[in-house]
């Protein structure tokens, strides 16, 4: 099936990654953030100076102990960083040699049952999320539909095609993994429409759909809202590419292996390119090598959902790019009133709308004060979903239960309203008003 997505914005920033994967980045410090997984309560099976192995349990959901979180390396516990209500935040691994790989048994699988709980014993179940909630995915409930988004629309996002260089063949494994896992369930391949979809298009026993137009056209919560929405009792589960990449590999080399690729972009970025890291690895090296000034965010994620890098800079589970661009705050004189070609704006304040597909170094500066909610039409412009965003962002607010179900809460994320807050005159923070509505309904049920 075709769609066209005409509600939508694309930014159009300086500093896309291009060409082919350099050399593999390596390090040898590691931090694992529980944070990278939402609304998991981890709790530890690890104390400093434990030695791990590539697989190993670093640490489990209180709610389900069968679902882990596995050492990407092999080292030994050095740290581990607690916050506020001793809150765990970062568990720091020293990597004792350069090992990528693991090599692990496990009997042939014959049913469903078995792929199950091979991906729970590797801790490679994690990778599978579903919505609503996007947490990780329930083992007792079968989903009404999975989905494999191949494409992304974000700023700079990367490419799946390089991404996926070389694994076209554990792509593919992992997808009959997920059809033996799941064997009545539909498989919806989703695809940009025009692109080299190769490699997608090889694949068999799935549904293959293309999208075009603007941002969020890649976003899975799209793909799910034109294809199979989510009724309240309802889930979906999805699974980026990568992930399937991984899972495939597993199986058919019977080896476990964490390691990823990622895109590093950004007006800030001195060589944008492709780079092969080991998951969870330390940064510090790679992303102060990539910007000449200090005065940078550097984001693990795009510009519009991504996560700015703390003291313990590793890229998030899920993420597949970097994204560096210039702090702002800089007061500026007369500001919004100069004529100006190099700003962006989504009301053609200035002449640089006549440029659409001129791309901008943008920075974080808001250009503008938080304040209440005006009563615009503006959400709409870049809302594709038949939802009222600024009902279900009030509902949200005032935790109206019945309004938000009624206005679609199970059919969103936080990231399907991340073009709402670029473009909201209040500058709300509108991701975190849904995450928060979100939250309120899973731990009220």
């Amino acid at each position: 099936m075709h769609f066209r997505i005409k509600k939508g914005l694309d930014l159009k920033l300086t500093g896309e990654a291009m060409g082919k994967i350099v050399s593999p980045y390596s390090s040898h410090t590691f931090f694992v953030h529980p944070s990278d997984f939402r609304w998991l309560t981890p709790k530890l099976t690890v104390q400093v100076g434990d030695a791990v192995d590539i697989g190993s349990p670093l640490f489990f959901d209180k709610e389900d102990e069968r679902i882990k979180i596995v050492s990407p390396v092999n080292g030994t516990v050095t740290q581990i960083v607690r916050g506020e209500k001793r809150v765990i935040q970062t568990i720091v691994i020293e990597r004792d040699n350069d090992t990528t790989s693991r090599e692990v048994q496990f009997d042939a699988p014959i049913s469903a049952e078995d792929y199950q709980s091979i991906l729970l014993r590797f801790g490679l179940w994690p990778m599978l999320r579903q919505r609503p909630f996007s947490t990780i995915a329930n083992p007792d409930t079968l989903p009404k539909a999975l989905f494999v988004p191949c494409f992304d629309s974000a700023p700079l996002a990367p490419d799946y095609s390089v991404l996926l260089q070389g694994r076209g063949d554990e792509f593919l494994s992992g997808l009959r993994v997920m059809r033996n896992l799941l064997p009545d369930v539909p498989m919806h391949l989703c695809m940009r429409e025009g692109a080299d979809n190769a490699l997608f298009e090889a694949a068999e026993e799935v549904e293959k759909h293309y999208f075009s137009g603007p941002h969020p056209a890649g976003n899975v919560g799209t793909h799910i809202h034109h294809i199979a929405p989510i009724n309240k009792g309802e889930s979906v589960w999805y699974i980026d590419p990568q992930d399937l990449a991984t899972i495939g590999h597993l199986f058919q080399r019977k080896e476990l292996c964490f390691d990823t690729t990622v895109a590093l972009t950004g007006p800030c970025v001195t060589e944008p390119r492709y780079v092969h890291v080991p998951r969870w690895a330390d940064l510090s090296e790679l992303l102060a090598t990539s910007t000449p000034s200090d005065n940078v965010r550097m984001i693990s994620g795009n510009v519009l959902t991504g996560k700015q890098f703390d003291e313990y800079p590793a890229i998030r589970f899920y993420d597949h790019q970097l994204t560096m661009i210039a702090e702002g705050g800089q007061r500026e004189f007369l500001g919004w009133l100069r004529p100006n070609l190099k700003k962006w704006s989504f009301s053609h304040t200035f002449l640089s709308w006549l440029a659409p597909k001129r791309p901008f170094s943008f920075n974080t500066s808001l250009y503008g004060g938080r304040r209440t909610f005006m009563m615009t039409d503006i959400y709409d412009k870049v809302f594709p979903f038949d939802i009222i965003p600024l009902s279900l962002l009030k509902a949200c607010l005032v935790k109206d239960i019945e309004n938000m179900e009624a206005l679609g809460i199970y059919e969103v994320d936080d990231e399907d309203f991340a073009l709402c807050e670029v473009v909201c005159p209040s500058k709300m923070e509108c991701q975190q008003i849904i995450r928060d509505g979100l939250f309120f309904i899973k731990n009220d049920k």
